[in-house]
């Protein structure tokens, strides 16, 4: 991935599934501490990277290993910044009402944000809501990451509304959903109205790329498609 051009390489978690043939939803189970999972990955992934910044994944409501005690450790591994995953935006209905009620929710994960911000780390924020756009945004997120659902399981995030949401100023990435190419990329912001375009800056993707035969032609196709001159 590195070679191939990728802006940010992330470290995350589920890769321990995804080595032994699972989907990457299983992260989302409690097999494990995730944030042990992703130390566990971490140092291989700074060092294959390179010189390409790594970002890793951190989970704000693990109790085994507080989120505060992992932005220490990502800072000393090498890594640049941080991203909330697994996160309790992919969750809906009772159990996360209940989560949010016991302060296991989306303030969690908002403060993980402020955390690594005051830690001088990259804070990229998965955001799912209008709400959850701002509130990443003030706590001085580097970037928002619109989860638009598990890749091939579109939800019913509204991308319009989170559009509107972020400040002109931060970088806006799309993720998941419908996005399985760069043609996909390129379509979806071609159906945001012109005014709203513009504020998409990119893509990230996971299985996306792991899935590709050819990761660097892959990559070129996200990035013209996150680069389209019909957006400026």
């Amino acid at each position: 991935m590195a070679e191939a051009g990728a802006d940010r390489i992330v470290a995350y978690h589920s890769s321990h599934y995804r080595d032994r043939g699972l989907p990457s939803v299983a992260g989302l189970l409690p097999w494990a501490s995730a944030n042990e999972q992703t130390l566990d990955i971490l140092p291989g992934v700074v060092a294959g990277a390179g010189r390409t910044p790594v970002i890793a994944t951190v989970c704000a409501n693990d109790g085994l290993l507080p989120a505060r005690r992992m932005i220490d450790r990502v800072a000393a591994s090498g890594a640049v910044g941080v991203l909330n995953a697994p996160t309790v935006g992919l969750l809906e209905g009772t159990v996360r009402s209940v989560l949010e009620s016991e302060g296991l929710g989306m303030r969690s994960e908002i403060a993980l944000i402020a955390a690594a911000h005051q830690a001088s780390l990259e804070a990229w924020a998965y955001v799912f809501d209008p709400q959850w756009v701002r509130a990443a945004a003030e706590a001085g997120a580097t970037g928002v990451i619109v989860h638009l659902g598990i890749t091939g399981y579109p939800s019913t995030v509204n991308l319009e509304s989170c559009l509107q949401a972020a400040d002109q100023g931060i970088p806006v990435l799309l993720h998941g959903g419908n996005l399985r190419s760069g043609a996909d990329l390129q379509n979806t912001v071609r159906r945001m109205p012109p005014a709203l375009r513009g504020r998409i800056t990119g893509g990230m993707g996971a299985s996306v790329f792991e899935l590709s035969d050819d990761p660097s032609r892959t990559i070129s196709e996200w990035r013209i498609a996150s680069t389209l001159p019909s957006q400026r």
